[in-house]
């Protein structure tokens, strides 16, 4: 108990209207466990903009993470939503081999070129069979890429109507067989040959091997396939010379046709 000196005035009673202080305040509980949260998302937030950097240089840099630093790599599957799995690859369907029909008819002889040079057969067309003769074309390439009909080399059995269209038909309708004649490869040089028209010059005849080839126009069948020597190895009357200025030695007609004549004749 607190005494008071006896000349001390008494002291003046509190006024009513003075407030009383508050309470102590409490510990701010749900402040601490809020600041808590969010320095824990925080750091998540942080945690998972790593990993995610991490798996995307792994994926582009195509480099093994290695070190205290690197990402582990993911876990298994062990239950859960389901995975996205690779689907197996569908086998591709096989190409077809061998010939193939044509997808229109033979309307003219250039058409039969395809034969030679696309494996294509026209299943409109007659097959070699019953009663010869066999009536056949022979198609000639001397230069990559093209390809002419040629119309004399049967000059020596006739020139009557059935010859021709033994030999060398016009109308594709008729013809059984296609013959196919391309140079192969050349070698050293047989003689020069000069010509006057259109100006004078000296070109080279050279050594030529051909391939004969004749299949069947209907069905594609291959008949005969056999190399065949350049024999007419005579200077030309009249020749076309290409960018190389060189001629190259034939098959003579009289060659070609004993080539043919076993397949034209049973």
């Amino acid at each position: 108990m607190a005494l008071t000196p006896p000349d001390a005035p008494e002291p003046a009673p509190t006024p009513s209207w003075v407030p009383t202080p508050p309470p102590p305040a409490q510990p701010n509980h749900v402040g601490i466990v809020v600041g808590i949260a969010g320095a824990l998302v925080v750091l998540l937030l942080v945690a998972c903009v790593g990993v995610v950097g991490g798996l995307f240089l792994l994926r582009n840099g195509q480099t093994t993470a290695s070190g205290p630093g690197a990402a582990a790599p993911p876990l298994p599957s062990t239950g859960g939503s389901p995975t996205a799995s690779a689907r197996p690859t569908q086998p591709e369907e096989p190409v077809a081999q061998g010939p193939q029909a044509s997808a229109y008819p033979a309307e003219k002889i250039e058409d039969l070129n395809r034969v030679c040079d696309d494996d294509i057969y026209y299943p409109e067309l007659p097959k070699r069979a019953g009663k010869a003769p066999h009536p056949v074309v022979l198609l000639l390439s001397d230069t990559p890429g093209l390809r002419h009909k040629d119309d004399g080399y049967y000059y020596s059995l006739g020139l009557s109507d059935k010859v021709e269209q033994t030999w060398a038909a016009e109308d594709p309708r008729k013809v059984q067989m296609v013959a196919c004649l391309d140079r192969v490869s050349t070698g050293s040089t047989i003689r020069n040959c000069t010509f006057d028209d259109p100006k004078p010059q000296t070109l080279p005849l050279v050594r030529t091997s051909w391939r004969l080839r004749v299949y069947e126009a209907a069905t594609g069948r291959k008949l005969l396939d056999k190399t065949m020597a350049g024999d007419d190895q005579k200077c030309p009357y009249v020749v076309m010379v290409g960018a190389d200025k060189k001629i190259y030695a034939e098959v003579s007609d009289r060659a070609a046709i004993a080539a043919l004549r076993n397949l034209v004749n049973r």
